[in-house]
């Protein structure tokens, strides 16, 4: 199974015919996905979505996120995986502890500094095991110019459609009531602490290229590291599910 991604305008369309999604352009061949090769989807720009596409989506528990053309995040839609382990218990369980809010910042924290540590090793930073995300942050942003900054927005868009889809085969779906606590992000906060990761990657990147890379670079690119990234991900939700049940 492999992610899909769909760049396209106003005139693009995606319809559900069974078993594939139908992706149509004005000028372009119709292409055809079936939905058993699909692991995720990431659209970028406006597409319009037929309905029963998004359905056919839910129930083959496939995540999509949909981003605007410059890469920010606009929504997503949550599948509901046919298979749900016992995590989708342990987190209902948590929520029932009064102090559940801060339990969770405080790994959260954890996980953080560990990644910003990582990061800043590989970048070579002789003080690496006191980096703090602020000042890794400044360094990069110092380090890397706005505009191609900007530019490589999509991939957390492509990173968070990764991190729905590993929650979402973990039983933390669309039917997860507590996932959708105001109080807390769970997707958004893993993608966070997975991006960091990605600076010394990207930094080696602005380095060879420092021209703003095209969006079918970007692809390439994340599709390169996808591996390492979903191996950290696993690693990321072994360590949630360990921290449930100890506080079980």
């Amino acid at each position: 199974m492999r992610p899909l991604y769909i760049t396209g305008s106003q005139d693009t369309e995606v319809d559900y015919e069974e078993p594939a999604l139908a992706v149509s352009a004005p000028g372009k061949s119709r292409l055809l996905f079936p939905l058993s090769r699909v692991s995720r989807i990431v659209v970028q720009g406006l597409v319009d979505w037929k309905m029963p596409a998004l359905y056919a989506c839910a129930e083959a528990g496939i995540a999509v996120v949909f981003m605007h053309e410059n890469g920010e995040v606009r929504g997503r839609w949550l599948g509901c995986v046919r298979d749900r382990q016992n995590l989708e218990q342990l987190y209902e369980d948590f929520w029932q502890h009064a102090d559940a809010p801060e339990r969770y910042r405080d790994w959260l924290n954890g996980m953080q500094r560990m990644a910003v540590r990582s990061a800043a090793r590989r970048l070579g930073f002789d003080d690496w095991q006191d980096a703090d995300a602020v000042s890794l942050r400044r360094w990069f942003e110092v380090s890397v110019d706005r505009p191609w900054r900007k530019n490589i927005e999509p991939m957390r868009g492509f990173l968070l459609a990764a991190v729905l889809q590993a929650l979402g085969e973990a039983g933390l779906d669309a039917r997860c009531e507590n996932l959708h606590d105001e109080r807390v992000t769970l997707a958004d906060d893993w993608c966070g602490i997975l991006w960091w990761d990605f600076y010394p990657a990207l930094r080696d990147w602005h380095a060879r290229s420092p021209a703003p890379p095209a969006p079918q670079a970007l692809a390439e690119f994340y599709e390169q590291r996808r591996g390492r990234s979903e191996h950290l991900l696993r690693g990321l939700l072994s360590k949630w599910h360990q921290c449930l049940l100890e506080i079980r």
